[in-house]
């Protein structure tokens, strides 16, 4: 009996089981793109002032038409634009595990879900476009479908790959099953202009004007309003659309039914959203607004032209210029940790499990 009483002792707890990883599935975290991360408990304000750039690999070859993309992070892997392809490495010393070769193509987007790593792609000569599927694990190709439009985004949610064709060439909104690549739905004449899903809601705008919510499963309109609304981000419980448009500025949104929570003269082209705070760019400086009302909180300035922020955890990352330093303060109060890495504004970075990831689109970096 002791020995058993003290087996179960030893055991984690129910809550211990059920904490989720710490990692970062899609461009924004996941398909919210609400740039939080709730679950980074590693890198703290008391840890985060001691990391060190640890590795740094190449995200693309030499041909001029390849870009080096931001990385994914689960499964305890790396998941990259590589040179020649997409490749999947270890996040403790960059080693490559696994490479998928896309020979004379360039990586538009790259998500993780259920197991399976899609991207989209383009090839460097003429107007192309493909989506790939491959096993997360183990670079297995599952299938690749060639696409009819150059397409611009792409995001996974609840078992569906959606892409968003380039508007010169025909606005259109297509959805793919992810574990077969089969069409579920089209759309023609609609947009994103900032494609995530609220809870499996997009919000799309549509040729002559107006936007519809539409089911990502289905295509089916679930509602529609006549302002010209295009998602800048959600909430984390995919409760909400934060919208912008050329006659509106920052706006709450309930994403069941299109009703206006709140408004403010904010105009952000993106913002990361947590459960009680939006951050968002501002010319050389980030804001803190009040996710309740939309009210600022406070602001802190960087070294140059403000990127993407990202929360993770407890902390708030921002990116700056080409090269400038990497902006870090606690997320509540907007109090400076010792950041001071390279950043670039195009590139938001990456923080998962304990690491942060930083690109300038050339070279990936790891600091931990």
């Amino acid at each position: 009996m002791v020995a058993a009483l003290a087996a179960a002792l030893s055991l984690p707890s129910p809550a211990a089981w059920a904490t989720p990883p710490s990692e970062w599935s899609q461009t924004g975290y996941g398909p919210g793109a609400t740039y939080y991360n709730p679950h980074e408990r590693r890198l703290t304000p008391a840890s985060v002032d001691d990391i060190r750039r640890r590795w740094d690999i190449p995200t693309h070859a030499d041909p001029e038409c390849e870009i080096g993309r931001e990385p994914l992070a689960g499964g305890g892997l790396l998941y990259t634009s590589d040179p020649g392809g997409v490749g999947a490495y270890d996040p403790a010393s960059g080693k490559r595990r696994w490479h998928a070769d896309l020979h004379g193509r360039g990586v538009t987007r790259i998500a993780m879900s259920d197991g399976i790593l899609a991207v989209l792609n383009y090839a460097c000569t003429g107007q192309r476009n493909f989506l790939n599927a491959y096993r997360a694990s183990s670079g297995t190709r599952l299938w690749e479908l060639p696409l009819g439009a150059p397409s611009q985004d792409m995001i996974v949610d609840q078992g569906v790959v959606v892409v968003d064709a380039r508007p010169d060439f025909g606005a259109a909104t297509i959805a793919h099953r992810l574990t077969t690549g089969a069409r579920l739905w089209k759309l023609g004449g609609t947009r994103a202009d900032g494609l995530l899903s609220a809870g499996g809601r997009l919000l799309l705008r549509t040729e002559g004007g107006g936007s519809r919510a539409v089911s990502i499963t289905t295509g089916a309109t679930l509602w529609e309003t006549k302002e010209s609304w295009y998602a800048v981000g959600s909430d984390p419980a995919g409760t909400r659309f934060y919208v912008s448009g050329s006659d509106v500025g920052l706006t709450a949104v309930d994403a069941a039914d299109g009703r206006k929570i709140w408004e403010s003269a904010w105009h952000p082209s993106a913002v990361t959203a947590d459960e009680r705070h939006l951050y968002f760019p501002r010319n050389h400086s980030i804001y803190c607004v009040d996710a309740r009302n939309g009210r600022k909180l406070w602001s802190v300035p960087l070294d140059d032209a403000a990127g993407q922020p990202v929360r993770a955890g407890a902390l708030l990352y921002s990116p700056a210029g080409i090269g400038a330093k990497l902006s870090i303060v606690e997320a509540e109060t907007g109090k400076p940790r010792k950041g001071g890495m390279p950043s670039d504004e195009s590139h938001p970075p990456v923080v998962a499990d304990g690491r942060l990831f930083l690109t300038d689109g050339n070279r990936l970096r790891a600091y931990f």
